[in-house]
C-alpha cells in the first residue's frame, strides 16, 4: 500500500492496523472509480471545470466510505466525490476559493458534532494561505472536529496543521487511498479528530493511471472482466445522459 504517515499516526490505525477489504468492496472502488472517470470525461468541456483525468481515485475511495448524513464540501475538487455521494451534481456555486472552502468545512464539521450522529465533513481542496489554514485547523485540532481534509499535491508546513495528523497517499492508489481513508473517518466518527490526506504523485509510480491499475489489481483476485466493465459503462453512458 503506498501510504506514508508525515506527521503522528491515526490513533485507530495504530492501534486497529488497516482492516480487511471484502471483494464486494473492491467491486465498489471500481464501479466509484470507473464513474468518475466518465463523469470527468463528460464534464471536461464544461467552461470553468476542472479536469481531473488520472486523479480521480481520491474521490472514488472516500465517497465508498460515506454515509448519508455527511457533508461533502461544495468546491471545485468535490464534484466527482459529490456526484457519488448525492446522485446529482451540485447547482450550488462554488466558494471563491480555499480560504472559503476550509471556513466551510469547519462550519459543517461544528454542525456534524453537535448532531452528535457521527457525521463527518470531508473537504477536497487546494493548499490556501496559510493564515487561513492555521486558523481553521487550529479550530479542528481543538475542538476535534470531525473532518476529512484531501489535498492534492502538497500538505502544509507543520506549523500549519496543528498537530493534525498527515498521511501522504499515492494518488492514483485507490486502493491505498481506501483503507487510509477508512482509518480516518472510524478516527473521526469516533470524536479523535482530523486527518490530513496528502494526495501526490509517487516516485517510480508503475501506473499511474489509477483506473488501469485498479483493473489489474482487481484482475489478480479474479474479481475484473472486460465483459463486467462494458456492461457498466453502459449502464453508466444511460445515467449521465440524464444529468
Amino acid at each position: 500500500m503506498t501510504a506514508t504517515k508525515s506527521n503522528r499516526p491515526p490513533s485507530v490505525a495504530g492501534k486497529k492496523g488497516f482492516s480487511l477489504i471484502s471483494d464486494e468492496k473492491f467491486r465498489q472502488l471500481y464501479v466509484a472509480l470507473l464513474q468518475c472517470r466518465m463523469l470527468d470525461s463528460r464534464l471536461s468541456a464544461t467552461p470553468g471545470y476542472d479536469a481531473w483525468l488520472g486523479r480521480e481515485a481520491s474521490s472514488a475511495a472516500v465517497s465508498c466510505c460515506l454515509r448519508r448524513a455527511d457533508s461533502v464540501i461544495t468546491t471545485p475538487r468535490a464534484t466527482l466525490a459529490q456526484y457519488l455521494h448525492t446522485g446529482s451534481l451540485t447547482s450550488s456555486p462554488y466558494a471563491p476559493g480555499p480560504a472559503a472552502h476550509f471556513a466551510a468545512a469547519t462550519e459543517a464539521a461544528l454542525r456534524q458534532k453537535a448532531e452528535k450522529r457521527g457525521g463527518l465533513a470531508v473537504l477536497f481542496t487546494r493548499l490556501a494561505k496559510p493564515a487561513s489554514m492555521r486558523e481553521a485547523f487550529a479550530a479542528a485540532a481543538k475542538q476535534s472536529l470531525p473532518v476529512l481534509c484531501i489535498l492534492e499535491g502538497a500538505a502544509p508546513s507543520a506549523e500549519v496543521f496543528s498537530g493534525i495528523p498527515v498521511i501522504r497517499v499515492d494518488a492514483c492508489d485507490t486502493v491505498a487511498l481506501y483503507r487510509v481513508a477508512y482509518e480516518s473517518i472510524l478516527r473521526a466518527r469516533d470524536g479523535v479528530g482530523p486527518t490530513i490526506l496528502e494526495c501526490a504523485a509517487w516516485p517510480g509510480d508503475p501506473e499511474p493511471d489509477p483506473l488501469l491499475r485498479l483493473e489489474r489489481y482487481l484482475a489478480a483476485k479474479k474479481l475484473f472482466r472486460p465483459h463486467w466493465k462494458r456492461q457498466l459503462e453502459k449502464k453508466f453512458s444511460t445515467a449521465l445522459d440524464k444529468i
